[in-house]
């Protein structure tokens, strides 16, 4: 598994390929916490890409420790959200700083809860069925790569990747936006 370590290692050496890892890291769990935020699926994703575009144009990378990047990318996902909120004057001046406390624990119990949900409908399916979703899904593997590691025929991995997405829609089907965000 890639680290957040090596992540870095690649953007700062101007390795696109590190952008890439970080958007396959960060980018749905950032979304759900955004979307606890600005209450909008659509508008949680413009936040943070813009939050992706201001990390790397303004190198925003060459400030961070190997171990911070998960904190530091969620505190700018919390400061872009809250700075839409102020522009669209959701939050009244009076609201005060307790306001916006709730509303970031809130906000991340939210993103939590989210992926939680998904990583137990994941964990419900038969093993190899799970193996295959993870492969294709989540690591963003190849048809081939996946039938290569899991040791099976890609007709294999086809059809246990369309089983399991059958489920999990069947799973998560009170929660279109989280299998839409994840799996889509």
């Amino acid at each position: 598994m890639i680290t957040d370590q090596s992540i870095l290692e690649h953007i700062r050496r101007g390795d696109k390929e590190g952008l890439d890892l970080l958007f396959r890291r960060y980018y749905k769990p950032l979304v759900l916490y955004a979307n606890a935020f600005v209450n909008d699926m659509h508008t949680a994703e413009d936040v943070v890409q813009e939050v992706f575009i201001k990390f790397w144009n303004d190198k925003l990378f060459e400030k961070l420790y190997n171990n911070s990047l998960s904190t530091y990318l969620f505190t700018l996902v919390k400061n872009a959200s809250l700075n839409h909120i102020n522009k669209k004057d959701v939050l009244s001046d009076t609201a005060g700083f307790s306001h916006l406390e709730i509303a970031e624990e809130e906000a991340r119990r939210i993103a939590e809860e989210g992926i939680l949900k998904v990583k137990q409908a994941v964990g419900e399916l038969p093993e190899k069925t799970r193996k295959v979703v993870e492969c294709i899904m989540i690591q963003n593997m190849k048809y081939k790569e996946a039938a290569e590691e899991l040791e099976v025929s890609v007709n294999t991995v086809k059809t246990l990747l369309k089983n399991g997405m059958s489920k999990l829609k069947e799973v998560l089907k009170d929660h279109q936006d989280l299998f839409h965000l994840f799996f889509l």
